[in-house]
């Protein structure tokens, strides 16, 4: 279990900053912008290297109500802190900061999950590196992957029990905003069905007991204002990736996944976020490797297909410099080449939210969404641009 509770008063008051009377000369003046007084997790995370706690609530239908805590540790590039030296009056930080995490959360399903990473930026975000490790237990429904009509109503129970890595890096092509890299990723699971394997369309004994390995090479176009809470540009996305024996698995297929999502500044104070969301998967994937719609307000694995498209939007309002109102709204698609599948179109899901600028240094915003899908509404906690 993690021990967050050092913590608590932290988290409470990033999700909901109060108005309060700080003592002059304490610790809490590292919680106050000095540029406008308000409450503000910055100087905390940069000057004096703290933690940032945030809340993990699980509402989703797949594995029932629970929560847990992540950890997130920001690491201030070396070029920031050589400009931070000079003169310069407005200390937003230049460069993405590096980030260091940890996770873990638990559900009343008795599902959990557990996990450590790193994302770092280095040689002036000429090199950015993505690493994590973890290992789950989740008890989930599966759909059948359009290929029975009963499990939309009826859906097979199952568990997954696996431990997961993650490893990605690509480097900046000259001074231009094209990032080019690979990416390994690794996944060991034991899955068991209620049922026999055999009474369950799409899963084969291969896939129960098993690995699946990838390869995949990276092209990624990234011209946002800011990487954590983007205001403006663009992050257009193309990974191929090759799952095969030769990499540690037990499967043979490719995916591809491309994706593109833009931000434009309508306003001083009216932002919109616009994504498009494209993979397709062919071979002799497992069950559990085939893309889903992923979408605020759709359970995991709810919608899955060979190949799937989702595409949203996202405004935000900002009504202070400090609180904005969130809302979204988005709709899926999936296709299967097996003959009979059921395919799925115009799944909609959408809701809103609020967001705090509780990081000004960083461009960070936090807050709360409550997302409606077609069978059930889902509450997220929303730190950055996670949510897409």
């Amino acid at each position: 279990m993690l021990k967050i509770k050092p913590y608590v008063s932290l988290l409470l008051i990033t999700l909901f900053p109060p108005t309060l009377a700080f003592s002059s000369g304490s610790i809490w003046d590292s919680f106050l912008d000095p540029k406008d007084g308000k409450f503000d997790v910055s100087n905390w995370l940069i000057e004096r290297e703290g933690v940032l706690p945030v809340p993990i609530i699980t509402s989703d239908p797949a594995i029932g109500y629970g929560g847990g805590a992540a950890l997130l540790f920001f690491h201030e590039s070396a070029e920031d802190k050589s400009v931070k030296q000079s003169s310069r009056d407005d200390d937003v930080l230049i460069l993405p900061p590096s980030v260091s995490f940890g996770a873990g959360f638990y559900t009343e399903n008795g599902s959990w999950a557990a996990a450590a990473g790193h994302f770092g930026s280095w040689k002036e975000d000429s090199i950015r590196y993505i690493g994590a490790a973890g290992g789950a237990s989740l008890n989930l429904k599966y759909y059948g992957a359009g290929l029975s009509d009963d499990a939309d109503n009826n859906p097979f129970s199952f568990s997954i029990d696996g431990l997961f890595l993650f490893q990605e890096l690509t480097m900046r092509y000259k001074s231009s905003n094209l990032f080019i890299g690979g990416r390994y990723t690794f996944l060991g699971t034991d899955n068991k069905f209620d049922l026999g394997e055999d009474e369950v369309p799409g899963v084969s004994q291969d896939a129960l007991d098993s690995k699946d390995a990838g390869l995949g090479l990276i092209a990624r176009y990234d011209s946002r204002d800011n990487i954590i809470s983007p205001n403006s540009g663009m992050l257009n996305e193309l990974i191929v990736s090759r799952f095969d024996t030769f990499l540690g698995g037990d499967f043979g297929y490719t995916q591809v996944a491309a994706k593109t999502l833009s931000w434009w500044q309508l306003s001083p104070r009216l932002n919109l976020g616009v994504r498009v969301d494209g993979r397709y998967t062919s071979g002799d994937a497992p069950f559990y490797a085939l893309p889903y719609i992923d979408m605020r307000g759709i359970p995991a694995l709810r919608y899955q297909g060979e190949s799937v498209l989702v595409t949203e939007v996202e405004p935000r309002w900002d009504l202070t410099d400090r609180w904005s109102l969130v809302g979204f709204v988005g709709s899926g698609w999936t296709e299967s080449g097996d003959e009979g599948a059921q395919n799925y179109s115009g799944i909609i899901a959408g809701g809103g939210g609020f967001r705090y600028l509780v990081a000004r240094r960083l461009g960070l915003r936090t807050g709360l969404d409550v997302a409606v899908g077609p069978e059930d509404t889902v509450i997220y906690i929303a730190v950055g641009s996670g949510t897409w």
